[in-house]
């Protein structure tokens, strides 16, 4: 009988920016445990997956959990390729010093549950550019030009594009570092079209729990008061923005924080 394939994942550490091995994380679908063949590079392949749309929770005590729907296609019409970027929970062993920050988020004095947001790391500078006349929307590759060292960009890696219109702006998932004449592949096309000159920042995505309450931590901070941007979707396809200062390389406790 012959083997399809029907999703892979690449799972990856994101604050060491490593990949994952088989026995650091466990993934359930419906509830039950599966064990997905592995291959070197953090990648987790489930085979013979029936058909339509399924829900895998992947789960770590080291990193913060996180829920992955993906519509699986029938036999031998391919398959799904998803990236995972795990962020640490607060018993992650980081060995040494680190900046974290715990808090809830609030909206009109309610806790926001379940609740995706971004923070704009590092000084939040941009480090990318749209290199072409017009990206258009539905594109799979973006060509870019990096305004930093590419060493200094992580892939796979989340971005911000900041379109002058700001219901434009989106967040894309880059999988690797140029593949050729500048030319960045991403998992999914983009939603918008973009034009040259418009320039990327890195995010970090992170959810909240059933509370409202949300812990992160951000490598490679300095010692010092830092700013960082909040920044939730609406429902109107613009973004809530909110800047909080916090202190480097220090644990910050944040009170409610109102957006």
């Amino acid at each position: 009988m012959e083997t399809h394939i029907s999703v892979i994942f690449k799972i990856m550490d994101r604050f060491r920016k490593r990949p994952l091995l088989g026995s650091e994380v466990s993934i359930s679908v419906s509830n039950q445990i599966w064990r997905p063949l592995y291959k070197p590079g953090g990648y987790f392949i489930f085979t013979d997956l029936a058909p339509g749309m399924i829900s895998f929770e992947v789960g770590s005590p080291a990193f913060q959990k996180e829920i992955v729907k993906a519509n699986i296609p029938a036999a031998g019409k391919g398959y799904v390729m998803s990236h995972l970027l795990l962020n640490p929970s607060q018993i992650y062993p980081f060995g040494g010093d680190v900046t974290t920050v715990t808090g809830k988020i609030t909206r009109k004095k309610l806790p926001c549950a379940n609740q995706h947001f971004y923070i704009i790391p590092s000084h939040g500078g941009e480090v990318m550019k749209v290199a072409e006349d017009k990206a258009e929307a539905g594109n799979n590759h973006l060509k870019l030009f990096a305004a930093v060292p590419e060493a200094q960009l992580t892939f796979p890696g989340k971005y911000l594009i900041k379109d002058k219109d700001e219901a434009k702006r989106e967040v894309c998932l880059i999988t690797q570092g140029g593949v050729k004449d500048g030319m960045y592949p991403l998992e999914k096309g983009l939603k918008f079209s973009h034009l040259r000159a418009t320039a990327l920042v890195e995010v970090i995505e992170y959810t909240t729990s059933d509370d409202g309450s949300f812990f992160f931590a951000l490598p490679d901070l300095k010692n010092g008061r830092v700013s960082l941007d909040f920044i939730i979707k609406a429902e109107d396809g613009k973004s809530l923005v909110k800047t909080i200062g916090i202190e480097g390389n220090q644990r910050n406790i944040l009170t409610d924080l109102e957006i």
